[in-house]
């Protein structure tokens, strides 16, 4: 609820480069998850694009973050462009997005 994340489970969002930076690299990483050394984020793809944009929302605008909204049409271009990828992204992969 602190946006602190929970130790050894998940890292905190409040500052987290990602979830205030570019909007694409986020989408990406919850439609098909992220690998962070030895721990990976499962993918939450089966989420509708609305619910994705409104979570994300939330979290680009909560703890302090002042970062722009995402649209459930960010959600589906993004959907659309890695619809075929099953694999979790890395950091290299998403930095240029970022």
């Amino acid at each position: 609820p602190n946006g602190e994340g929970m130790e050894g489970l998940a890292p905190p969002l409040v500052g987290s480069r990602w979830a205030t930076g570019g909007a694409d690299a986020l989408i990406r990483i919850v439609l098909n998850g992220k690998m962070s050394g030895e721990s990976v984020m499962p993918p939450l793809r089966s989420l509708d694009d609305e619910t994705i944009a409104a979570i994300l929302t939330y979290v680009r605008r909560s703890w302090g973050h002042a970062s722009a909204p995402v649209s459930k049409t960010q959600v589906q271009i993004v959907r659309g462009q890695t619809e075929h990828r099953e694999e979790p992204w890395t950091n290299a992969e998403l930095e240029p997005m970022n």
